[in-house]
């Protein structure tokens, strides 16, 4: 009776696994589908890059100790063939495998995560791997040698392909114990595990190697239930254990992970906002319905165990569109009309449709069917989808007031779920909380004198390729300078104002904004509208290009670590001069002081004295930051810049 059973039990997991390939397959296949043709190789070159080690292909490290050798990786026909296309100078290599084909395979599995293979995919989308091995297996020393191969294959698809590829090495014990190290670049540390896992188990999609065990077991499973399973499987049986990997069970999410999690967000935010709004909608759904409702992870499973609903129907489940139908059902239930409509443009833009036009080459008929279903749905007209799809082409006001909706949400969200959240038992590290809490205070904190950032969350919607600059000088002998987007020389400021950026009192201040927030760089063609003497065009790109070399627009995200566990150090100073004052004058008559700090601070102060406000910190600036002086060029300059410097008590380096 036991026997039959466990005959029973296997025959349950064989069927389940069936489900699960067929549904990892159409993954696999939206995935391919929505690539562009020219990085469709790529899917099938990198596990290869992984599984050997070679010096004419990327990623070779000239250490033989480095683990190698992807489990269950063959070499198939559309694997040589997109190896032909990448690297045709090493066709007799390829063409002779055996001598190259590594004899032990050190990496268990390498599975991709994220939007790949949703609606959510777009041609620029990451390619985020988890790249999963037995630590215990190996040393320190050999998992440092992958991690350096991992990296170099990264380094070569970016500059050879500008795609952002990143490699997680996760080590499978680890994993299982939901430890997933520090808060650094895209690691989220101890900000969220248990969270991060559900989305790994959410979306994941099997490239190379074992499967997670997880995707057998049924939805409902306890953590003893998981493991009883596993006991199940015997060695060469259907399914054989050495089929799969135990990266551990998830039966609830943790609320103590919530704190850590919505700062996370609110950090992703600042590069990538459309995301960031459903993701942060998703902690507040899952703070509300914490006691009650399983997982988005187990949700899915089930549908893919249950075919959903019918066998063979599992290419249809989307992770992306059942995580935003959950979402979304639930402001709908609370009849906040303002921050659904929200979500739905954010969905829509996130998903890079552009449903009012013609269907691109590459773009799978899945992904338009789902997103004409969801436009259907929400009532939208074509004149509301022609809007969205022009969204490169809105005034800059209206990009400005999309992206202060969106962060007013993630703001009054984070506020909402922090008056609800346990905050004795949060699992986010010490350290992990300085870090996050100091990128989140850069980007959002206002300060005195600091330059504030805009918050778009996407560079390439606000840059101006040109730029005009008007002066009001007002009637009680103030000026106000304000910089418009495109060519608007002669207009009157009534007819412009949709062009209008910022505009500020101080001109220098006015451009160093611009230039920290990217909507100018020294490319941009900047116009100097009627009576704006003494400023002229020329002093305006020798000042850009000074400014953007000495405060390159920051990416918070990418502040390192080590930066900003230290104490705050200035980096970089520069004091401007004259910039708005006669040229004929000999004599320092307006000094602008700027500096930007290690934690990726831009600050910009009126007058002398506010050197004496930074004079300690000066003296601890990094060998080789000298402080800087800019003089607009005219026949008095070395002399108001010797002037300047017979008062200051550092030395300063005039710009040419």
């Amino acid at each position: 009776m036991a026997s039959r059973q466990s005959l029973t039990v296997n025959q349950n997991l064989t069927i389940r696994l069936l489900r699960v390939l067929r549904y990892n397959k159409a993954r696999i296949e939206r995935a391919m589908a929505l690539l562009p043709a020219e990085h469709k190789p790529l899917f099938q070159v990198l596990p290869f890059l992984l599984h050997i080690n070679h010096p004419e292909f990327p990623g070779y490290v000239s250490n033989s100790n480095v683990p190698i050798g992807l489990n269950n990786f063959s070499f198939r026909d559309e694997i040589k063939n997109a190896l032909m296309d990448f690297f045709p100078m090493q066709h007799v290599l390829i063409e002779d495998i055996k001598q190259i084909w590594p004899r032990q395979r050190a990496i268990e599995a390498l599975l991709l995560m994220g939007s790949i293979g949703t609606i959510a995919q777009s041609d620029e989308s990451d390619f985020d791997y988890w790249v999963c091995v037995d630590g215990k297996a190996h040393t320190a020393e050999a998992l440092s040698l992958l991690q350096e191969k991992l990296t170099a294959i990264e380094q070569w698809v970016q500059d050879q392909y500008n795609i952002e590829v990143h490699f997680f090495l996760s080590e499978i014990d680890k994993v299982r114990n939901n430890d997933f190290g520090i808060a650094e670049g895209e690691s989220a540390g101890s900000a969220q595990a248990v969270l991060l896992k559900s989305e790994f188990y959410t979306t994941n999609i099997l490239v190379a190697g074992k499967a997670p065990f997880w995707w057998l077991v049924p939805e409902s499973t306890t953590q003893q239930q998981y493991y009883a399973l596993r006991e199940h499987l015997e060695e060469g049986g259907s399914p054989d254990p050495d089929w799969f990997m135990d990266l551990g069970h998830i039966e609830r999410l943790d609320p103590n992970e919530l704190f850590g999690a919505a700062i996370w967000q609110l950090g992703k935010a600042m590069d990538s906002s459309f995301k960031s709004v459903i993701k942060m909608a998703k902690l507040e759904v899952f703070l509300e319905n914490a006691e009650n409702e399983q997982p988005l992870c187990n949700l899915l499973k089930k549908r893919v165990h249950n075919g959903d609903e019918a066998p063979g129907n599992v290419a249809t489940i989307d992770p992306y569109a059942l995580m935003f139908d959950q979402v979304i059902a639930h402001y709908e239930a609370k009849g906040d009309d303002d921050v659904v409509l929200l979500l739905r443009q954010c969905l829509y833009i996130k998903c890079d449709c552009e449903l009012s036009k013609a269907a691109k080459d590459n773009e799978a008929s899945f992904k338009r069917r789902i997103m004409i279903g969801y436009a259907k749905r929400w009532g939208w007209s074509r004149n509301d989808l022609m809007h969205l799809d022009n969204l490169e082409n809105w005034s800059f006001q209206e990009k400005i007031q999309l992206f202060r909706r969106i962060h007013q949400f993630l703001i009054l969200c984070y506020r909402r779920m922090s008056g609800k959240m346990p905050k004795d038992n949060q699992l986010v590290s010490q350290e992990d909380m300085t870090v996050l809490g100091r990128r989140l205070d850069t980007f959002y904190s206002k300060k005195p004198n600091k330059i504030e950032f805009l918050r778009s969350g996407m560079d390439e919607l606000v840059y101006c390729p040109t730029v005009t600059l008007k002066l009001t000088r007002r009637k009680n002998g103030t000026s106000l300078w304000t910089m418009y987007s495109g060519d608007q020389l002669g207009k009157l400021n009534k007819s412009v104002e949709k062009t209008r950026i910022t505009n500020a009192a101080c001109l220098v201040r006015l451009m160093l904004w611009c230039i920290c927030n990217r909507v100018i760089d020294a490319n941009s063609e900047i116009l100097l509208d009627y009576d704006t003497d003494p400023i002229s065009e020329s002093d305006l790109y020798q000042f850009v290009k000074h400014a953007v070399n000495l405060f390159p627009p920051v990416k918070v995200n990418s502040l390192p670590r080590t930066a900003l566990i230290s104490p705050q150090k200035i980096e970089a100073c520069l004091v401007v001069l004259n910039f708005t004052t006669s040229r004929l004058k000999a004599t320092v008559e307006d000094v602008v002081v700027i500096y930007s700090t290690s934690w990726g601070e831009t600050f910009l102060a009126n007058g002398v004295e506010a050197l004496n406000g930074i004079w300690y910190d000066l003296q601890e600036m990094p060998a080789g930051s000298p402080c800087c002086a800019y003089v607009p060029h005219c026949s008095q300059r070395q002399r108001v810049f010797d002037a300047f410097c017979d008062t200051a008590d550092h030395e300063f380096l005039l710009l040419s």
